[in-house]
C-alpha cells in the first residue's frame, strides 16, 4: 500500500501536489474552526453569566446609594436639638419647613419600647399606637448595634403602601431615648429598577431578608410583599450564579448580589430558554461565517496553486545547494537560491541571538529569585508583612509574615475587611476603621493600632499603604505593609517613664533644698528669701519644661509664671509679642533674668504699688530674641548705688543691655542670642554673678 501511495504521489503534478497540500491543511483548519465555534459558545455562556453578575452588582450599588441617601437624611435629623429635647412639634415643623417631609417619604419617631410618638403621614389627633413587628425588629437592631438599621418591607398602617424604614438610634445620657425612622416606599425601588438599561428578557428583583419581594420587573403576576420563589429563597444568601425555578415555574439562571447597607438581596436572571437561544444564535452565526470562509479559502487555494504551477512548469532547478544556481536557470530560480543562502545565514544569526537571550533570561530569573529571597528574609527579620487590597472585590491578600504578626496561621486570613477589623483591639477599632476609610480619599494610609494575640499579649502594628489606580475608570488598588513596632512602643513608654521620674526627682530635690534653706538659714534674712525665691523660679521652669515634654517653654507663660508671684493683681502684667517656644537651652537663664527683674520691681519699682504696671514686649530677630521691660505707675526709678546679684546676672547673661532710670519708671532692653548653643549658659552666669 505504501508503495502504491508513493507511486501515485510521484505521478502528481505540482498543481496537484499544491491542491493536495491545501486539502491536508484544510482538515486541521476545519477542526480548529469547530474548536473556535465551541469556544465561542462557551464564551457566550460565560459572558451572559458575567453580565448577569455585573448587572446584579450594579443594581446592588444603586440600592445602596438610594438607602445611603435616606440614612444621611436621617442622621442629619437625628442631631436636631428639638428631637433631643423631645419637642416633637417644633421638630416636625422644622422638618416640613426645610422640605424633608414629602410625598415620597415621611418621618416616624418612636420611644425605646416602640410606641409611636410622631408620624408625619398620620392625620392630626389620630392615635398612633405601636410600630409594626418589622419596624420594631429593625429598631431593636439599631439600638443594639448603635448604627442605622434597614427594616424588611411591611404595609404602612397610615399610608396603606408597602414600605421599608431607615431606623436611626438616638441616645440620651448613654441610654436609648428615641428611634428616628424615615419611610422608604417600595415604589421608589420599582422606579430604580425601571431606570436600569437591561435586556427586555431579563428578570430583575429585590427581596428582603424574609424572602419577600420589594420590587420586580417585569412584574407579571408578582406584587410587593409576595414571597419569592422557593428556589430563590433557598439561594438568597449565595453570592454569584444559581439555577432554580422562577415564581412562574420557568427554569432561570440567576445572579445574586447583596447590598452592604441592608439585609436585602438583588437578583438578575434570564430564562434558560432565552439563555440557550442567545448561545445558539452565536453558534449559528459563527458556523455560517466559518463555512463561507472555508469555501472562499478553498477557491483561493485552487487559484493560487494554478498561479504557482504555471511559472514553475518552465523552471528547471539544476542545483540543490543554496546560491549555486546554473547560469541557464531562470532568474526566479537564481533569486530563490540567493534568498535561501541569505535565509540560512539569518537563521544561523537568529539561533545565536536566541541562545544569548536564553542565557540572559536564565540569569535574570536567577537574579529575581535571589532578590525575592532577600526581600522575604528582610520581611521576616524586619518584622514586617505586605498586603494588597482590591477595590473592585473588596478582598485583601496577606503575606505569611503579616498573618504571623496578627497571630494567625499561614493562609488562614479570610481576606475580608470585617475579618481584619475583628483582629484589631476593640479600643482601636474605631480609629483604625476611620483611618482606613480616610485613606480611600487621600490615597495614603499612615496609622497604627494594637492587636491582641492568642497568648494574651498585645502587639503594636504600624500600617503604611498607598492607593494605586482609581482614576480614568480603573478600579482602586492598595498596596502596603504592616510593621511590628511593639519594641519601639515599649521603648517610648520606658523613656517617658524615665523622663517623668527624673522630673519628679528633680522637683523633689529642689523642694528639699528649699526646705533646708527655710530650716537652716535665718527666716527673716532678705538673702535667704531671695535664695528660696530663685529656687522657686527654677522649680517653675522645670515644671513648664516637663509639661512640654522637654521640647521648650512658651515665652508668654514663662514670663507670666515668674512675674505673677510678685504682682498683687493679674492686670499689673501686660504682655505683647508673637507666640514663641523658648529652647530648653535658654529657658533657665531667661527665667532667672525675668525673675530678678520682677523681684527688683516688687522691691523698688512698679510692683510696689497697686497702680503699678509692668509691660513686657518681645520680638524674634534673625539671631537674637529682643526683650523690652517697661515699668509705669510706680515710684521714680533710680540707679542702684551698688551692683547687686540681679545686675551682675543681667550683664553676664544678656547682650546689648540698655537700662533707663526715669521719673515714670525703669525701661530695660536686652537681647538673648538665639542660634548659639547655650547649654551651660545659666550655670556660668550664676557662677559669675556670685
Amino acid at each position: 500500500m505504501l508503495a502504491t501511495l508513493q507511486r501515485s504521489y510521484g505521478g502528481l503534478s505540482i498543481k496537484g501536489r499544491l491542491l493536495l497540500l491545501a486539502g491536508i491543511l484544510f482538515l486541521p483548519c476545519v477542526g480548529l474552526i469547530a474548536y473556535v465555534i465551541v469556544s465561542m459558545a462557551q464564551s457566550a455562556d460565560v459572558s451572559i453569566r458575567r453580565g448577569l453578575s455585573y448587572a446584579a452588582q450594579t443594581i446592588s450599588g444603586a440600592v445602596d446609594a438610594e438607602v445611603r441617601r435616606y440614612i444621611a437624611l436621617a442622621e442629619v435629623l437625628g442631631t436636631s436639638p428639638d428631637l433631643n429635647a423631645d419637642n416633637l412639634a417644633d421638630f416636625e415643623a422644622e422638618a416640613r419647613r426645610v422640605g424633608l417631609v414629602t410625598g415620597d417619604s415621611w418621618i416616624i419617631v418612636s420611644d425605646a419600647d416602640g410606641r409611636l410618638l410622631l408620624n408625619t403621614l398620620a392625620a392630626p389627633g389620630k392615635p398612633l399606637g405601636q410600630r409594626t413587628s418589622e419596624g420594631l425588629r429593625s429598631q431593636h437592631r439599631a439600638f443594639e448595634t448603635g448604627r442605622p438599621s434597614i427594616s424588611d418591607v411591611f404595609t404602612g398602617p397610615n399610608s396603606g403602601e408597602w414600605v421599608a424604614t431607615v431606623d436611626i438610634p438616638v441616645f440620651k445620657d448613654g441610654k436609648p431615648f428615641r428611634c428616628l425612622s424615615i419611610a422608604m416606599p417600595a415604589a421608589n425601588y420599582t422606579r430604580l429598577l425601571a431606570q436600569q438599561d437591561l435586556p427586555a428578557d431579563w428578570l430583575v428583583g429585590i427581596i428582603d431578608a424574609n424572602g419577600r419581594y420589594i420590587s420586580r420587573i417585569p412584574k407579571n403576576a408578582t406584587t410587593t410583599g409576595q414571597p419569592a420563589s422557593a428556589g430563590w429563597r433557598a439561594n438568597a444568601k449565595v453570592d454569584g450564579i444559581a439555577e432554580f425555578p422562577s415564581i412562574e415555574g420557568d427554569r432561570i439562571i440567576n445572579a445574586n448580589a447583596h447590598p452592604q447597607l441592608s439585609g436585602w438581596t438583588v437578583g438578575v436572571g434570564i430564562k434558560q430558554g432565552a439563555f440557550a437561544q442567545a448561545i445558539s444564535s452565536t453558534v449559528k452565526t459563527a458556523t455560517i461565517a466559518a463555512t463561507t470562509i472555508c469555501a472562499l479559502a478553498l477557491l483561493l487555494a485552487a487559484g493560487i496553486a494554478a498561479s504557482i504551477a504555471r511559472p514553475l512548469d518552465s523552471i528547471a532547478v539544476k542545483s540543490a545547494v543554496p546560491g549555486a544556481a546554473a547560469p541557464s536557470d531562470p532568474p526566479e530560480v537564481r533569486a530563490l537560491n540567493a534568498r535561501l543562502a541569505a535565509a540560512e545565514q539569518a537563521q544561523a544569526e537568529s539561533s545565536r541571538i536566541i541562545q544569548d537571550n536564553f542565557r540572559l533570561l536564565a540569569k535574570a530569573k536567577d537574579d529575581a529569585s535571589r532578590t525575592a529571597e532577600q526581600l522575604k528574609l528582610a520581611a521576616k527579620y524586619g518584622r514586617l508583612g505586605t498586603f494588597t487590597w482590591d477595590g473592585r472585590t473588596g478582598a485583601s491578600h496577606w503575606s505569611d509574615e503579616i498573618e504571623e504578626l496578627y497571630g494567625l496561621a499561614p493562609e488562614t486570613f479570610p481576606g475580608t475587611y470585617d475579618a481584619w477589623l475583628a483582629l484589631v483591639h476593640p479600643e482601636d477599632q474605631a480609629r483604625a476603621d476611620r483611618d482606613n476609610k480616610q485613606a480611600l480619599i487621600t490615597g495614603e494610609l499612615d496609622s497604627e493600632w494594637r492587636v491582641p494575640l492568642p497568648d494574651g499579649s498585645i502587639r503594636w502594628i504600624e500600617a503604611r499603604a498607598r492607593m494605586l489606580g482609581g482614576e480614568g475608570g480603573s478600579d482602586p488598588y492598595m498596596i502596603g505593609v504592616n510593621i511590628d513596632v511593639t519594641a519601639a512602643k515599649e521603648a517610648d513608654r520606658k523613656r517617658e517613664l524615665l523622663v517623668h521620674e527624673l522630673a519628679h526627682r528633680v522637683k523633689n530635690s529642689l523642694a528639699v533644698v528649699q526646705s533646708l534653706a527655710h530650716q537652716l538659714l535665718p527666716r527673716h534674712d532678705a538673702k535667704v528669701r531671695d535664695f528660696t525665691s530663685r529656687l522657686h523660679a527654677l522649680a517653675t521652669v522645670h515644671t513648664s519644661l516637663a509639661e512640654n515634654d522637654w521640647q521648650g517653654a512658651d515665652l508668654a507663660a514663662l514670663i507670666r509664671s515668674q512675674v505673677a508671684p510678685f504682682a498683687s493683681a493679674p492686670d499689673q502684667l501686660l504682655l505683647s509679642g508673637p507666640t514663641i517656644l523658648v529652647p530648653v537651652e535658654l529657658t533657665t537663664q531667661l527665667a532667672l533674668v525675668i525673675h530678678e527683674m520682677a523681684c527688683n520691681a516688687s522691691k523698688y519699682g512698679a510692683l510696689t504699688t497697686p497702680d503699678g504696671r509692668v509691660e513686657v514686649g518681645w520680638s524674634l530677630g534673625p539671631d537674637a530674641l529682643h526683650v523690652r521691660w517697661q515699668e509705669t505707675g510706680g515710684p521714680a526709678a533710680q540707679e542702684p548705688p551698688v551692683v547687686g546679684f540681679g545686675s551682675r546676672l543681667l550683664t553676664r547673661t544678656v547682650r546689648h543691655l540698655q537700662r533707663t532710670f526715669s521719673e515714670t519708671g525703669l525701661t530695660c532692653q536686652f537681647e538673648l542670642p538665639w542660634l548659639e548653643n547655650r547649654g551651660e549658659g545659666a550655670a556660668a552666669a550664676l557662677s559669675e554673678a556670685n
